[in-house]
């Protein structure tokens, strides 16, 4: 949960003025969508290519996890303090 509200606060502050609840139900969207396919694939790669067993699964799920770790510096967070929209000035 604490990931999903990190998430969705980080979308309300870089969405166009005005746009936010637009923002939050496209994100929605896309999170329902990667959650169906990912149990899907999950669930296809375990019982036909892992053979049933549970260690590999979590190996893909791992590395996974690790190559969108190392993608997080490509969204230019710089140094913008929470909570405050994005181009706004801080004072």
């Amino acid at each position: 949960m604490i990931a999903t509200v990190a998430t969705v606060t980080l979308a309300a502050d870089y969405s166009p003025q005005r746009s936010e609840g637009f923002s939050f139900a496209v994100m929605m969207s896309i999170t329902k969508l990667a959650t169906a396919s990912a149990d899907n694939v999950g669930s296809f790669l375990f019982e036909h290519f892992f053979h049933n067993r549970l260690t590999p699964l979590i190996l893909v799920s791992a590395a996974f996890t690790a190559f969108a770790f190392v993608l997080v510096p490509l969204l230019h967070l710089g140094d913008k303090p929470q909570g405050q929209p994005a181009g706004a000035a801080a004072g």
